[in-house]
């Protein structure tokens, strides 16, 4: 008897982007795994996006358009999408990124009921080259995700995990909200694991779309600290508002040195001596 292939959701966020869309869309139905839906949420796009799902969606049967005719941001999309998924697994894909053939196939062979969520390692691409991630924990804990966002980007999970604990995108934070939402599934599940292939990759070759502002970061740090202060150490935090600072690309101030020698913080003090040059 053959084995019974659990069907995976993988959910796009999309506005204003069909082309870009379009290529996401493919790499998706490229997957060597054979049982997957396609849930392109649409977050009030003003252009032809709507006709070109519409166009889209009259060929593959295993494609779902989700729209919301105001932009309400791309939580809310994610969301949206989660919540109609059907999929007894559930993995993303930003419009703009695309998969490897083998994915998702390599991450339903991969999956252990005690993980909380699978990530993977990906390559960047410039436009003329990748350029591999380095992130090298194969154990994702709260020791290692309160100090910075050490998973990358999208996960993969089991979506009945994600709604009997609450689990979903938090519409309140600007930026940061991928690297709450891994925490927040940390927390509540336990740790996550990596697979050290490098099967999605993410385009930088229009790199000023992705930017965040200073600003934005600034205020996803302050929610992300405030959430989560209270299960965090002085040794975390240290580390935490260096890689803010990092990211606002602002000057580290001296007391973070201070508390980063006082725990040991070598990472942290790389960081910091790096920035300085």
């Amino acid at each position: 008897m053959a084995k019974i292939q659990p069907k995976v959701s993988v959910y796009i966020t999309t506005k204003n982007r069909p082309v870009m869309l379009k290529r996401a869309i493919d790499t998706v139905l490229s997957q060597d795994y054979p049982n997957i839906e396609i849930m392109v949420s649409d977050d009030g796009s003003t252009d032809n996006t709507p006709e070109f799902m519409d166009d889209y969606c009259k060929q593959p049967s295993n494609i779902i358009y989700l729209r919301s005719e105001t932009s309400k941001g791309a939580c809310h999309a994610r969301n949206k999408a989660i919540l109609a998924s059907t999929g007894e697994f559930i993995t993303g894909l930003d419009d703009d990124d695309r998969f490897t053939p083998e994915r998702v196939r390599r991450f339903v062979e991969a999956y252990r009921e005690s993980d909380s969520f699978l990530c993977s390692l990906f390559n960047n691409f410039d436009g003329e080259k990748y350029i591999p991630s380095h992130y090298y924990q194969n154990n994702i804990n709260k020791n290692n995700i309160f100090r910075r966002n050490c998973v990358g980007n999208q996960i993969f999970v089991k979506k009945q995990d994600l709604l009997d604990n609450k689990l979903l995108f938090d519409e309140n934070f600007p930026a940061w909200q991928d690297y709450d939402f891994f925490t927040n599934i940390i927390c509540n599940l336990g740790p996550a694991r990596r697979l050290y292939t490098r099967s999605y990759i993410i385009h930088t070759d229009h790199e000023k779309e992705r930017i965040t502002s200073p600003k934005r970061t600034l205020q996803g740090y302050r929610l992300y600290s405030k959430k989560y202060r209270t299960l965090m150490t002085d040794s975390q935090r240290g580390s935490l508002a260096v890689n803010a600072y990092n990211l606002q690309r602002k000057p580290m101030p001296k007391v973070l040195t201070k508390l980063c020698v006082k725990h040991l913080n070598f990472y942290d003090l790389f960081k910091i001596l790096k920035s300085r040059r």
